[in-house]
């Protein structure tokens, strides 16, 4: 990763942020809530997952810029990580505020990438999951911000699907 492809990385991100904000405010309000299989989030559990997980990796971006080496990350485990889609939580969320939430996480991750030099793309720290353990900071950008916000659309989007042929049947 470069400085060149972080400044497209942030273009990404607020194309993806926006086409979920246009999922949530085209979308009728029950369907939003409603999950596909007991297994499965729905959307809004999604949206507030990226909410949560988007502002969680930014702040410890931040903060390895700050302190580089200091470990980082967290696992499956982590308490806000669960609470974010728990449904009692997540029922609590309007469609509105999810959306301004969403529309948040664009000058988060902006300000937050234009902190980045090139040279702090390739240090590495010891992480709490062990599968990022030593990873470069290009990897907590590219994967676990970029990329994971790309993927939460799609799930989003094959979820409100799967809800709308329920809704026929």
């Amino acid at each position: 990763m470069t400085i060149e492809k972080l400044k497209e990385s942030a273009t990404n991100i607020k194309s993806t942020i926006s086409q979920m904000v246009s999922i949530l405010e085209t979308t009728e309000t029950s369907l939003l809530y409603k999950k596909p299989s007991a297994e499965e989030w729905s959307v809004m559990q999604i949206a507030n997952h990226v909410i949560e997980a988007v502002e969680f990796w930014t702040a410890d971006l931040e903060a390895l810029l700050i302190v580089p080496g200091a470990k980082w990350g967290r696992n499956h485990e982590h308490v806000r990580r669960l609470a974010a889609v728990e449904e009692k939580q997540v029922e609590a969320v309007s469609k509105e505020e999810a959306v301004l939430w969403l529309q948040s996480l664009v000058p988060l991750t902006e300000d937050a990438f234009e902190k980045v030099q090139e040279e702090d793309l390739a240090k590495t720290a010891p992480s709490y999951n062990p599968n990022f353990d030593g990873k470069p900071l290009s990897f907590l950008i590219d994967h676990l911000i970029v990329k994971h916000i790309e993927g939460h659309l799609g799930q989003m989007q094959r979820h409100l699907e799967k809800v709308r042929v329920q809704e026929v049947k």
